[in-house]
């Protein structure tokens, strides 16, 4: 078995797990009666970066439609792959196309991805949304790796089965380039429609995550609205017992300021009956105050959750 050549920077273990299974020739014997093709295959995959800048997922998404990656109108790709391949032909035993001949291929996949420039700005919450997406934004981009190796070791193994035909005439060698030209031009169709599936998959699991935090937002809106009523309920009623009780707490001082501190006996008792209400009121007030706090504590912490899912949301694209 001839041996391959690879270069690769280390990736994540399914990047290198593709990496092992890119690189080699598939030397399968086929029933025929000439000696099918010799076919290598050398890969290339290097990773370069952009820059972008923002303090939270508008201006971060705006700044990566700023770079206008995969030049389509309307659309702000955050990752990019792009690829290349080329291939030699080393020798032409046979008149019969590409039948006992040596062709190597050369793959180049290219993987573009963002940045973060001032990653040591952002707080906390947003500097993880950002961590999460570029690392999905990697997974999203090597996954079209492995879809383009994919094509072109399928290419390899078309080829050396000897399945790739075309009615040529001419020396060996412009026989075969016609071969190998069709081959790649018909593999390529199949890699993009691979691509365009891919895509449409990411895009529905997107619209789906999107659809969740929506309907998790709704629902939390819901439960806000019926714990302001609540805690607006709550507060009405300390501030109408509140009112309750100065006036009686009044009505004391009235009668102190009045008679001073020897009140007369029916006085005496008047104001008796009065400060049993006040204190009775206080208590009603106390329990009622324990509860408002406890549906405030409730309320805000929706809010924090509401925050949450409104970040993952702005993130989810």
């Amino acid at each position: 078995m001839p041996a391959s050549r690879r270069s690769r920077p280390r990736r994540p273990a399914r990047a290198s797990a593709l990496a092992a299974l890119a690189v080699g020739v598939l030397a399968l014997p086929i029933a025929s009666r000439a000696a099918p093709p010799t076919v290598r295959l050398e890969t290339d995959v290097s990773e370069q970066s952009y820059d972008v800048v923002g303090r939270n997922a508008d201006e971060v998404f705006a700044s990566i439609q700023r770079h206008g990656l995969g030049g389509e109108a309307g659309l702000s790709a955050s990752g990019l792959t792009t690829s290349d391949l080329s291939f030699s032909l080393l020798s032409f035993p046979s008149a019969a196309g590409c039948d006992g001949a040596e062709l190597t291929f050369d793959a180049r996949v290219r993987v573009t991805l963002p940045r973060h420039a001032q990653i040591a700005s952002l707080d906390g919450p947003t500097r993880r949304q950002w961590e999460a997406y570029a690392a999905l934004v990697e997974f999203h981009e090597y996954r079209h790796v492995e879809i383009e190796f994919q094509g072109v070791e399928e290419l390899q193994s078309r080829l050396e089965r000897g399945e790739a035909r075309a009615a040529a005439s001419g020396s060996s060698r412009e026989t075969c380039a016609v071969i190998v030209e069709k081959a790649i031009r018909e593999q390529a169709e199949v890699t993009r429609r691979r691509h365009a599936q891919f895509h449409m998959q990411e895009s529905r699991v997107v619209r789906e995550e999107q659809a969740k935090l929506l309907a998790q937002i709704d629902a939390l809106d819901d439960s806000l609205a019926a714990s302001k009523r609540e805690i607006d309920r709550l507060e009405a009623e300390i501030d109408a017992l509140d009112a309750e009780r100065a006036g009686a707490t009044r009505e004391i001082d009235v009668l102190v300021q009045q008679h001073g501190r020897e009140l007369p006996p029916y006085e005496f008792a008047r104001a008796q009956d009065l400060g049993a209400v006040v204190e009775a009121l206080t208590a009603e007030i106390d329990e009622i105050v324990d509860v408002r706090n406890a549906r405030v504590t409730h309320y805000n912490g929706w809010i924090d959750d509401r925050r949450d899912l409104a970040m993952r949301l702005a993130w989810t694209r």
